[in-house]
């Protein structure tokens, strides 16, 4: 890139701007005056930005406002494509009873709009970037994956090339990566000499930003060294250094990585030629391409028993575990996985509805006939001391054919529930919690928070109704990556019979990856509350204790959390289930967000009330225990409870621990921000981070997302989607090297201001095209076709109802 493309759109306005404002005497003496007599009081919801770095102080009418700004972010990073395909299954596909989904109570998105509230033009300006499409990146000559993976079965009738040296000459030139600072891929374990040092060699504070990608000479610069110019010797791939295999094999971009370059062979070319001449199709991709080797394909994958296949062997990711084989996804698709639990806790829980509805206005039960046209004979009715006899003692166990040929071994289901005391303890106290987060909280961005002292990981929330239909994009919601110390997965859903059955399953398939699993009952979104899902719950006791108490019965010694806001209305309610969350419905840990569904983000969180709702939480234990009923039983002890809103400095996590009494506390929209939230937070100092350490953590996230979603074209352009979706958060920190107040405020909005050198100003840049700028330093250049458009239409620091959907 050029020096002058690469300028950043704000630093440009900076430069103009400056330059006017240095011809103004005057200007620049009232500054010297502010600085000389020390910083000005603080203004509540105004970031404080030194007078120095300030280019246009809030409320001044000149040039573009940050408004216009975030709307110019909000816009597309390229014109959109017609027809362009969408690039993300999981995304394009969520929908809840076939309604698209839009956000949920994990998402965290920009804030608000302009203009006045309620006004035609403000309601245009804020909220969500909806029908987002982003185009799906090929190769020019579309290589069939089993083939180039391992082995094809479809031989002449598969629909892909298996022209392996038509596909190498027609692929664009490697990619280059830079060096990881470490094995871990970040600059924290190495010492500060290290760190200077691995910075100096390869970033700058001014274009073009990125000294060096190559550690080695490239091979490839003899063009007749190589029969294949797309392949550069010199190039590193990240996932070839780090694991010694490459799953993308011959289609890395990086594929000069990971090859080796051999003498001139007759006799092997002669031996294509016969092939090509005979008119066969391999069924194996070769290791071999002219006189080039491709190293770093696991060759036992590739031609033995762990070959792709139905099994879902082709999902191969080293480090991350938590995958479901396709057989399980296609028995979910036609309802024909077998889930014995869930059965039976559901004919528990309705049995117990009708016997309810028996002491008041019950509604006839409808008479179902057999073939022979009799009645059935009726099911013998549970009292309330049967049905607790049921949940503590465990199930009958139900034999089923189908469960035999689904197992291939005995039918005997194991149906006992753990007890309370027989659950996992979650030993919580003091840890840092990732909030789910929908889109941003995707395994490389937890990898990131974790390099930085996270403790606690949960995933993406899934929707109950996708995980039984077999959704795969919803089901690798749950991939846990192997350095995680605590993980789970969080689940929304309205009713039992969704959420049960979907539990069991989860418990079936990765029940042993999970340590936790969360239900999520704050998602504030229309399309999920009107479906009685999300927060809709927290006015439904009867249903939410039933959901609770089903899904701890299928969840086996796995601990099932919750999460919650404080009401649906302005009006708090969630004290009245605090009461019963623990000692009646069996919950092992609770996360309350202080704000109210109808609050959304226009109002601070409410601390206050969450010490309320953890004292009754703990008052209801000790209530419990000192009960002559419960004297034979062993001491319960109150689980942990966790608070969450608007953490964005050590300061914040301190006062909120010692005002509350919570055993933890919850980190969203602060992490998105500024992802080394936890470190300041463990080391109690607030850390004026430079920009080059920023633009490393970037490289960070870039290397952990090839890993994730691959090193082919496909992946690299997924990769760089969810690259921007991040920048779309972090681009709003302020340093606090240029405030005048400490601790900064999550909600404080700031002047337009420019940084300490040009690579902190880009990376402040609200302008979508600048992000794409960046993720080119890492992905090469974006395609043409590729285009980026922000989830979100508007600025984070406006307090509206629009703001970020974090439940």
């Amino acid at each position: 890139m050029s020096e002058t493309a690469d300028v950043p759109a704000a630093a440009r306005a900076s430069k103009t701007i400056l330059s006017a404002a240095a011809s103004g005497a005057a200007s620049a003496q009232t500054g010297a005056e502010v600085s000389a007599s020390g910083p000005p009081p603080r203004i509540p919801g105004i970031a404080s930005v030194k007078p120095e770095y300030v280019i246009r102080p809030i409320g001044d009418a000149r040039g573009p406002s940050q408004r216009d700004r975030d709307r110019e972010a909000a816009g597309s990073s390229a014109a959109p494509q017609s027809g362009a395909d969408v690039s993300d299954a999981r995304d394009s596909k969520r929908t809840f009873s076939g309604t698209d989904m839009g956000d949920d109570d994990a998402a965290e998105a920009a804030g608000a709009g302009d203009g006045q509230r309620g006004s035609k033009r403000g309601r245009k300006e804020r909220g969500q970037n909806k029908g987002r499409k982003f185009a799906k990146q090929n190769d020019d000559v579309r290589m069939c994956n089993m083939y180039m993976l391992g082995k094809c079965s479809f031989g002449k009738q598969c629909r892909y090339s298996h022209d392996l040296a038509a596909y190498i000459s027609s692929k664009e030139r490697d990619l280059t990566f830079m060096p990881s600072p470490s094995p871990s891929g970040s600059l924290r374990p190495l010492s500060a000499e290290a760190r200077e040092a691995y910075l100096n060699e390869h970033y700058s504070t001014s274009a073009p930003w990125v000294l060096s990608s190559s550690s080695k000479p490239d091979q490839s610069a003899d063009p007749t060294a190589l029969p294949h110019g797309s392949i550069d010797t010199s190039v590193r791939c990240p996932n070839f250094t780090n694991t010694g295999e490459c799953p993308a094999g011959w289609k890395c971009r990086f594929l000069g990585g990971h090859v080796r370059i051999l003498p001139s062979d007759s006799e092997a070319a002669a031996q294509e030629e016969e092939t090509e001449v005979a008119g066969t199709i391999p069924a194996v991709a070769p290791t071999r391409s002219g006189n080039v080797e491709l190293l770093g394909l696991n060759l036992a994958q590739a031609h033995g028993s762990s070959a792709p296949t139905e099994e879902g062997d082709d999902d191969f990711r080293r480090g991350e575990t938590n995958f479901v084989s396709k057989t399980s996804l296609r028995l979910l698709k036609n309802r024909e996985y077998f889930l014995p639990k869930a059965k039976q806790v559901l004919e528990i829980l309705n049995l117990e509805t009708e016997e309810a509805q028996a002491h008041g206005h019950a509604r006839p039960r409808p008479i179902i006939l057999s073939e022979d046209g009799a009645e059935k004979p009726a099911k013998k009715k549970l009292t309330g001391a049967d049905l607790e006899d049921a949940m503590m003692n465990g199930f009958e166990p139900e034999t089923s054919s189908h469960a035999t040929q689904q197992d291939g071994a005995s039918s005997t289901v194991d149906h006992a529930r753990y007890r309370p005391t027989e659950k996992r303890r979650l030993d919580w106290k003091g840890k840092l919690y990732l909030a789910p987060l929908t889109t941003t909280g995707n395994l490389p961005f937890r990898r990131v928070c974790a390099s930085f002292g996270s403790d606690i990981h949960c995933g993406e929330m899934g929707l109950a109704e996708s995980y039984l239909h077999g959704t795969g994009g919803e089901w690798s919601l749950v991939r846990r990556w192997e350095g995680e110390r605590i993980f789970g997965t969080q689940i929304c859903g309205s009713k039992p019979n969704l959420l049960v059955p979907a539990v069991e399953a989860l418990v079936k398939e990765v029940g042993s990856g999970l340590d936790f699993v969360d239900l999520n009952c704050g998602c504030p979104i229309d399309l999920v509350y009107n479906r009685g899902a999300g927060s809709a719950l927290l006015d439904s006791a009867g249903r939410l204790g039933k959901i609770l108490r089903g899904i701890n019965a299928v969840l086996g010694e796995i601990p099932l959390t919750i999460k919650l806001r404080t009401g649906t209305t302005s009006k708090n309610t969630t004290h009245k289930l605090f009461a019963r969350l623990q000692t009646e419905w069996g919950c092992s840990a609770a996360t309350l967000h202080g704000r109210s569904r109808k609050q959304r983000y226009k109002n601070l969180a409410d601390w206050n009330y969450i010490k309320e709702c953890t004292d009754t939480l703990r008052d209801s234990v000790r209530v419990w225990n000192e009960e002559s009923r419960h004297a034979d039983e062993p001491e319960m002890v109150p689980v942990p409870i966790f608070g969450n809103g608007d953490v964005y400095s050590w300061e914040d996590y301190r006062e909120n621990m010692e005002r509350t009494g919570v055993d933890g506390e919850m980190l969203a929209r602060g992490a998105l921000i500024k992802p080394w939230l936890f470190t300041e937070i463990k080391e109690q100092r607030n850390w004026d981070i430079s920009s080059r350490e920023r633009l490393d953590m970037y490289r960070q996230y870039a290397e952990y997302a090839i890993s994730h979603w691959g090193s082919d074209t496909q992946g690299i352009n997924t990769a760089r989607r969810y690259f921007c979706e991040a920048l779309s958060f972090t681009h709003r920190y302020v340093p606090v090297g240029i405030l005048e107040h400490l601790p900064p405020r999550l909600n404080d909005r700031p002047p337009i201001w420019r940084g300490r050198d040009e690579l902190e100003t880009l990376l402040g840049s609200s302008n979508a095209n600048d992000w794409v700028k960046i993720s080119d330093m890492f992905f090469g250049k974006a395609p043409d076709s590729w285009h980026f458009t922000p989830k979100h239409k508007s600025s984070s620091y406006d307090a509206d109802g629009g703001s970020e959907q974090q439940g």
